[in-house]
Parts: structure tokens; C-alpha cells; sequence
């Protein structure tokens, strides 16, 4: 066999670094973690950060670096198998009946560093059906009576449990449906939240679509600079909360061109 040409060696492509998925409670991220996040991606990645569709993040690196990295900032690391907690990412913003944030984190404590056997996705909605409109493994939505309505694979199950008794149910694999229990039709999800949305308080949410979910990580420092909170969510977008008006007119200004899409009539809008 005639010897590789250096030609040839410069021709092979050099494999990828491997995928790391990083776990969010419901989606959250602090703008600390954002910028760090996005220094993990210049340093040991392709400088990009990857939306998915279960609101959490991929990167590429070395897995060992990016976790102890990770969990450093309180974030962590999905193994072999994913269990991913998915909450309505505008519950205690706008609409919906309860919000789901506390219990998101409540839940994503008591996942964490366990061991999953197989991929789960744990679903958390406030009410206004956005979530169990995605279907998860198990997931509660919330109730006008107080209660939570326990689904399946997007089925009520005719389980009602407490607040106080939310993670237990969520977590709990063996819990099915009651014999002969009366179930209810699901919520009407509303339209993905896109664009400039304003809050009762007076104050603005912008959820910002990105082709094909990839977050430069040039642009994940620049929406970390902005120091607000950030949800990104199952549609594989980013929020950016409790901003002002002015704040919120000078991001607009700032990462539209960037490539954040506001407009909902964009084809890159799920």
C-alpha cells in the first residue's frame, strides 16, 4: 500500500469534539452563567452554543473540562441518559395560572447526580398548556381550582395532586392513571412567544429566535452583558427578562443585527 500523502492527511477531516448537553432547571440561566457559558465555548468548543429543543444547551469540548467547568457555575451535565426538565418559560412573567419556577428548581436538586436509566423529559406547566402541549414523559400543569392535573405522554391521567406534592409526582415513574377517572381536555397552548412582549409591571420580555438554534458565542456575551435574567426555551429560543423599555429598545437595536430574530413571521421561528 503506497504511503498517505500529506496531501491526503490535510484532506481528512479532523473528527469533532465530542457534544456535551448541559442541563437547565426549566430552561433558567443567570446572566453570570450565560457569560461564563459563553467563555467555555471560545475556549474549549466551537464557540457556539446549541439551543435544544428540551431547553437546555450543547457544546463542544472536552467532557471532563466542561464539566467540572460547569458544575463550578451550578450547572450540570447530562450523562449516558438525559432527564430534562421543562417548565412554561414566561410563568411568573405573563400569563398562566401558578408559577412553575421554584418547583423547576425544586426538581432539577433532587435529579441531580442521579442516574437515569433512560431518556425522560419531566414537564412543568403553569397552566397555560404550553408544555404538556409538547407532550412529556410526565410532566403537571396547573389547575384554576389550585390543583395539578398529572399527564402523560400529553394524556391526563385523572391524577390530581397539591403543590407541596408536585415533585414527588413528577418524579415518581410508577404513578398511572385512576381506573375509571374522569380526565380533562389539556389547555389551549398559546402562539411561541417571539418578540417584544410586555408585562403587567410594566416591564419588557424579549424572546429572541435563532437560525437553526445556534447561539453564537460572541452573542451569548453580548445578552449576558444586558444583566437580566435568561429562560431559553423548548421552541429553541432565548428569553431576556425584566428589562425597561429603553434597555429593551437598545438590545433590539444591538442583536437583531446579530442575527436574534424578533419577528414572528420569520421562517426561523418554530
Amino acid at each position: 500500500m503506497p504511503p498517505t500523502s500529506r496531501s491526503n492527511l490535510a484532506a481528512c477531516p479532523s473528527p469533532a469534539p465530542p457534544a456535551v448537553d448541559v442541563h437547565l432547571p426549566g430552561g433558567a440561566l443567570t446572566a453570570a452563567q450565560l457569560q461564563a457559558l459563553a467563555v467555555l465555548a471560545h475556549a474549549h468548543g466551537d464557540a457556539e452554543l446549541l439551543l435544544t429543543d428540551h431547553a437546555g444547551l450543547r457544546m463542544h469540548g472536552n467532557r471532563d473540562t466542561l464539566t467540572e467547568s460547569l458544575t463550578a457555575i451550578g450547572l450540570t451535565v447530562h450523562g449516558t441518559y438525559r432527564r430534562s426538565v421543562v417548565a412554561s418559560p414566561l410563568s411568573g412573567r405573563i400569563g398562566g395560572i401558578a408559577d412553575v419556577r421554584e418547583i423547576a428548581v425544586a426538581l432539577h436538586r433532587r435529579l441531580d447526580g442521579t442516574t437515569a436509566t433512560a431518556d425522560t423529559v419531566l414537564g412543568l406547566d403553569d397552566g397555560s398548556g404550553d408544555i404538556v402541549a409538547l407532550t412529556p414523559d410526565v410532566a403537571v400543569c396547573a389547575r384554576p381550582d389550585g390543583s395539578w392535573m398529572l399527564t402523560r405522554s400529553g394524556r391526563d391521567t385523572g391524577v390530581r395532586v397539591d403543590t407541596g406534592d408536585v415533585v414527588e409526582a413528577v418524579l415518581d415513574a410508577a404513578a398511572a392513571a385512576v381506573p375509571d377517572a374522569d380526565v380533562s381536555p389539556l389547555p389551549t397552548p398559546p402562539p411561541h412567544p417571539i418578540g417584544w412582549l410586555d408585562r403587567p409591571d410594566g416591564t419588557v420580555v424579549l424572546a429572541g429566535a435563532l437560525p437553526d438554534g445556534v447561539l453564537p458565542a460572541r452573542t451569548a456575551e453580548f445578552l449576558a452583558a444586558v444583566d437580566r435574567p435568561v429562560v431559553i426555551t423548548p421552541w429553541r429560543s432565548v428569553l431576556l427578562c425584566d428589562l425597561d423599555e429603553w434597555a429593551a429598545e437598545q438590545v433590539v437595536r444591538v442583536l437583531a443585527p446579530m442575527g436574534l430574530i424578533f419577528d414572528a413571521d420569520s421562517p426561523h421561528v418554530e
